[in-house]
């Protein structure tokens, strides 16, 4: 994994993803405090996260033909100078959330076109015997950004005004558009000529991948995989807070174990891919993740006799899913990754980061509403348990004519 920082070609390219995604996490942030400081209805907050989402469950699948058809590289770059202006409206609106929700949804337009561009550039960027590699470093990453960013734009917004932060999300998306003008290895990819017409064209991508034994599998494990993961992602924040009641230098240090745990799984993630069939470790991620979200209610039972050793115990928690949260995305992105073929790879990705988010928005929302009509622990122990279900209901069909298929594929590779 360090050794693609090295490479100065991945280097551009990291450090581009690095200040966009830093000036998301900037951007969103801000948003959610000043549409929660400005009104009190929690339904709107909601609809900041669901303005991010959405946008790339409609569009996903139609930005695929044309990343195929068209160059990556100038997709990413118009993308980027979409994203910066409408940030920079946001600076005239602080004080109308409905308008800041508004501009939210244009700017996940323009990501919902830029992320499927930047995953079918990663083969050409690393090569691909190196995306394992590249998704990890990747993942490590992120998880990072997640930390940093809420953090240095809560130290913004406590010092300075909301729009210093637009100006420097904004800011990333120029200096991300110019670093990806300066990646000559997109400008070189050539591209065949296609005379089918855009929905031939979109429909031949689909069909591909349902013929494909391992990607059919996959599409069809995110469903259950994806909702436990949006519930356990939407509550588990609101059950240290709520149940555990940690104070916030507590929370902040959670949070922080969580993160480190995502780093260290990223990188467990990109060795063992090397020794692991891939959809063996993602099974194993799950199962681990699972196990991980179920036993918060152990947790629960220890903090009623060790109240003053919980939090050490939560630490633990906290690392373990950090942990299992990265060893489940490495796997995931790298099988569809390695297993697309090249002449759809635009419109692969672009169809799998369309059901990623379809399937991550719905778990969102069922845990949301679960949580709100019946019991957040609640919520997050069921999150867990789909995830067990899943993972333990795979010697049933292990030996499916299905999955013998599944399994001769992933082993070519």
């Amino acid at each position: 994994m360090i050794e693609l920082l090295k490479d100065k070609t991945y280097l551009r390219y990291w450090f581009s993803v690095i200040v966009s995604f830093l000036g998301d996490a900037m951007t969103v942030t801000t948003v959610l405090y000043l549409v929660g400081t400005t009104v009190e209805n929690p339904l709107l907050i909601g609809f900041v996260f669901v303005a991010q989402l959405l946008p790339a469950v409609i569009l996903g699948p139609l930005v695929g033909p044309l990343i195929d058809k068209y160059s990556s590289r100038k997709i990413m770059i118009y993308s980027d100078v979409f994203r910066c202006f409408t940030v920079l409206c946001m600076i005239l609106f602080v004080d109308k959330p409905l308008v800041l929700i508004c501009l939210t949804l244009l700017q996940g337009i323009g990501t919902a076109f830029f992320e499927p561009a930047r995953m079918a550039s990663i083969p050409i960027i690393v090569g691909i015997n190196r995306i394992p590699s590249g998704i990890a470093l990747f993942q490590t990453t992120v998880a990072v950004i997640k930390l940093v960013g809420p953090v240095l734009a809560g130290l913004l917004l406590a010092f300075q005004s909301p729009s210093l932060v637009f100006v420097l999300d904004a800011s990333s998306y120029i200096i991300s558009g110019c670093l990806i003008f300066s990646l000559k290895i997109l400008k070189a990819q050539k591209k065949e000529y296609n005379t089918n017409s855009y929905f031939n064209s979109l429909w031949y991508g689909v069909k591909e991948m349902i013929k494909t034994p391992i990607l059919l599998f996959m599409i069809l494990l995110l469903f259950p995989v994806l909702i436990g993961y949006g519930m356990f992602l939407t509550n588990y924040k609101a059950v240290l807070l709520q149940y555990f009641q940690v104070s916030n230098i507590e929370f902040g240090i959670l949070e922080g174990i969580f993160a480190f745990g995502t780093v260290i799984g990223a990188i467990v993630g990109s060795y063992a891919m090397k020794k692991i069939v891939h959809y063996q470790l993602l099974y194993i991620a799950m199962g681990t993740l699972g196990l991980g979200v179920v036993s918060v209610y152990g947790i629960i039972k220890l903090d009623v006799m060790f109240s003053q050793s919980v939090f050490f115990i939560l630490g633990g928690w906290s690392f373990i899913t950090g942990l299992a949260n990265a060893l489940l995305m490495i796997p995931t992105s790298s099988i569809f990754l390695l297993n697309l073929p090249e002449a759809i790879r635009g419109r692969g990705t672009a169809i799998f980061y369309s059901i990623f988010n379809l399937f991550l928005l719905g778990g969102t929302l069922l845990g949301g509403l679960i949580a709100s009509s019946i019991n957040i622990l609640l919520a997050l122990i069921l999150s867990g348990g789909i995830l067990l279900i899943t993972t333990i209901s795979y010697p049933i069909y292990k030996n499916t004519t299905f999955m013998r298929k599944v399994k001769n594929t992933a082993i070519s590779r």
